[in-house]
């Protein structure tokens, strides 16, 4: 989230030349710096496994790079927000299978029972 929250700041704070780009001057690289961190934290929300981790996160970085502008910026920061909520979603489903290890087992003979 942290990795996020960096790049949405630089992504609006290119946009709108306040600090740090009005220091450096440069509000196209710090915007597309900017996108690669939210792409990179979008690649890190949506995956647990290390092997597609690595393989999206510099993909979904320079990707997101390339598309950056002001059209854009929302769309991207709704995407990162999709993959916050699938993770959100898959923690509780964990979450609750770790609290209720009976639960599955009970629903599969409730089913069981309905289909025969």
């Amino acid at each position: 989230m942290a990795i996020a929250t960096a790049g949405i700041f630089l992504m609006r704070a290119a946009l709108t030349l306040t600090t740090p780009v009005d220091l450096t001057g440069m509000p196209g690289l710090a915007g597309s710096t900017g996108a690669a961190l939210v792409g990179v934290a979008t690649a890190l929300t949506a995956s647990r496994s290390r092997t597609v981790r690595t393989i999206t996160a510099p993909g979904l970085a320079i990707g997101y790079a390339l598309v950056f502008t002001h059209d854009t910026t929302t769309a991207l920061t709704i995407g990162y927000l999709i993959a916050l909520t699938w993770w959100g979603i898959r923690l509780t489903a964990q979450t609750m299978r770790l609290a209720f290890p009976t639960t599955a087992t009970a629903l599969h003979r409730l089913l069981d029972r309905a289909n025969g």
